[in-house]
């Protein structure tokens, strides 16, 4: 007579009305109160009850729904991490009829400061056997016990539970990556409002370029800059890794470069003081390789500096290729803040061709894993278009030939340019 007594009839209401309100329920912070007012409607003389989930980073409980019939207070919770760990340990509910008196539970001081009488703890679990949280009801008033019965219903109720919360993990996990994507669009067109959206108009060159990042958006950069002596700086750049920070990273240089070009005078200056800027800038242990080149239009002639990167391939009129500026090349940026830069300069006759890029296109793989490599890349330009413009059109589609279809891990971008 001591026990509290569940009619059939009441059960299967109390299981239809947690069904449909389940059903409503979107988020866990919707899901969770609704669980506890409906047993508390079915099991009247239980005093409080709460909801447990694991946090997914820590793995630690954490109180996510509280009911005391007696108080409208909800933020605290009389928790007995001694019942807890054993319901979460073993996987099975747990029914004490007198907790306190329980020999299972001899050693915890808290059921007796919390002056609980009979509980039942039911974990929540999910498909693969993984313990997500607990809901445990209790009472206070030693004429009330739960029974057997009590515990199954509370089981039943639990596996519904169990299945609404992965839902709404689910869904969550769904928004948030629809948020993420969103957002990662808007870094992709934001990203390629830093790239040229046109090519230099100077008379008898001509320019051309190729931008491909590997995820949505990517380290590699270049760049035209017109410098107001009516020379033009032609840049680019690798950021090391891939992703937002590389972006983030690549959108400082953007700004940076433009800058030291447009203050100073030679190619070494600005590639020096690029260089002492990135490596005051506390951007921790990444590097960018990066090379700038300046054209001189009405000398004719290139000035490179180059900061760890792939050298440029120089093609002249009769078809003879040759790496520029190897030997002069210095450690990419952001390194050691007082390293200075030398550059090289030479004639450009009529003819001659410049072709720049980052390793995505040197590293790009097919099935084998075999690299298309530089030596490829110098082939290519010895034996290709004579036109830039088709020249490193030509390049990106063997290097696609090569790959067969594989998906590259790093961004590829060349630029060339090309006195007619």
């Amino acid at each position: 007579s001591l026990r509290l007594d569940v009619q059939p009839e009441a059960k299967l209401r109390a299981i239809f009305e947690i069904s449909n309100s389940l059903g409503e329920s979107l988020t866990i912070d919707e899901i969770l109160p609704k669980i506890l007012d409906t047993l508390f409607r079915l099991f009247t003389p239980a005093d409080e009850g709460f909801i447990l989930l694991k946090k997914p980073e820590s793995n630690k409980l954490q109180v996510k729904a509280v009911k005391n019939r007696h108080s409208k207070q909800t933020e605290t919770a009389p928790v007995s991490t001694t019942i807890l760990k054993q319901a979460l340990r073993s996987g099975e509910a747990i029914l004490s009829a007198d907790a306190a008196h329980d020999a299972r539970f001899k050693s915890s001081e808290s059921l007796s400061n919390f002056r609980i009488h009979s509980v039942m703890c039911v974990p929540l679990m999910s498909k693969n056997g993984d313990a997500l949280g607990v809901i445990q009801l209790d009472t206070r008033d030693t004429r009330h016990q739960f029974s057997q019965e009590d515990l199954d219903l509370l089981v039943s109720v639990a596996t519904q539970a169990t299945i609404a919360i992965e839902n709404a993990n689910l869904l969550e996990a769904v928004l948030k990556q629809r948020d993420l994507e969103r957002d990662m669009d808007f870094a992709t067109q934001v990203q390629l409002g830093f790239l040229p959206n046109e090519r230099p108009q100077v008379p008898n060159y001509e320019f051309y370029d190729f931008y491909e990042s590997a995820l949505s958006v990517g380290g590699d950069y270049f760049d035209y800059i017109q410098l107001p002596d009516g020379r033009v700086g032609v840049t680019i750049g690798d950021v090391a890794g891939k992703g937002v920070p590389a972006a983030l990273l690549m959108a400082r240089l953007y700004s940076s470069a433009r800058y030291q070009l447009l203050t100073k005078l030679s190619a070494a200056e600005a590639l020096s003081g690029l260089n002492s800027e990135i490596a005051s800038s506390g951007v921790g242990y990444r590097f960018i390789t990066f090379v700038m080149a300046i054209i001189d239009p009405v000398k004719n002639e290139i000035a490179i500096a180059n900061a760890g990167h792939l050298a440029p391939v120089i093609r002249s009129a009769n078809g003879e290729t040759h790496s520029m500026g190897k030997h002069e090349s210095g450690m990419p940026l952001g390194i050691v803040r007082e390293q200075t830069y030398k550059e090289s300069k030479l004639p450009f006759e009529a003819g001659d061709s410049l072709v720049m890029f980052t390793d995505g296109i040197t590293e790009a793989m097919d099935h084998e894993n075999e690299m298309y490599n530089k030596h490829r890349v110098e082939k290519y330009i010895e034996q290709g278009p004579t036109e830039i413009k088709d020249l490193i059109k030509g390049i990106v589609a063997d290097v696609e030939s090569f790959c067969q279809g594989r998906s590259q891990r790093d961004d590829m971008c060349l630029v060339g340019f090309q006195r007619t």
